[in-house]
């Protein structure tokens, strides 16, 4: 049988990744039901029964605390949109777009946290462990849309483009739309059209497609 020791750095790195875990797991409620602004590090130490001095021996900021809770819930998205692989490649693209958008609809404080991302200056609020691991699901998010476009390429339902700089497009067109509803929320105004934003592209991406069929009729 084989017996694993669990050395004293390994039992430091688990008790601080569980730390972390109870501290967030006291946060998410707060963020959500107070949104970001009016949220405090003295009601989540509360939450946590923990002082504000422990919260911030793993959490840089509130703004670090906060974008923390994204990678959880981006890396469940991640696990969503590996599962669209499976299905028709002509539709794939599709079928990833739409679990962004449900995304959007199910994790509302999730996608303002996303949308937090492009505030000027954030970058030195957050830690070098929150902005890798953000950064490290947002690529496999982005290489999901690539990777649908590539699908639909091969199946001859798309134009030959680069898969990469489309995802890149609908990425951008992606947290713009989260933008938007910042400011439509703030002057009431119309929310983004995601739908409309997608069909724009597919249109584009599926030109050559129509061309063919009109050359075959």
């Amino acid at each position: 049988m084989l017996c694993v020791m669990m050395t004293a750095q390994d039992r430091k790195r688990q008790e601080r990744q569980a730390r972390r875990r109870r501290i967030q797991n006291a946060a998410l409620p707060v963020f959500v039901e107070r949104g970001f602004a009016r949220a405090s590090i003295e009601q989540i130490a509360k939450q946590a029964q923990l002082s504000v001095g422990a919260i911030y021996l793993y959490f840089q900021s509130k703004e670090d605390l906060y974008v923390s809770l994204l990678e959880t819930s981006l890396t469940d998205l991640d696990v969503g949109l590996a599962e669209v692989r499976s299905g028709d490649p002509r539709a794939r693209l599709a079928q990833v777009w739409a679990r962004l958008t449900s995304w959007v609809e199910a994790e509302p404080e999730s996608a303002r946290a996303l949308a937090m991302l492009s505030q000027p200056g954030l970058r030195a609020q957050l830690s070098d462990e929150v902005a890798t691991g953000i950064a490290a699901v947002i690529g496999r998010l982005r290489d999901h849309l690539g990777a649908a476009v590539a699908d639909g390429i091969h199946a001859g339902a798309f134009r030959s483009v680069s898969p990469a700089e489309v995802a890149d497009l609908l990425w951008t067109a992606f947290i713009g739309s989260l933008a938007h509803d910042g400011v439509a929320a703030n002057l009431e105004l119309s929310t983004a059209q995601r739908a409309t934003l997608f069909a724009c592209v597919e249109a584009g991406l599926r030109a050559a497609e129509a061309a063919f069929v009109r050359q075959a009729a």
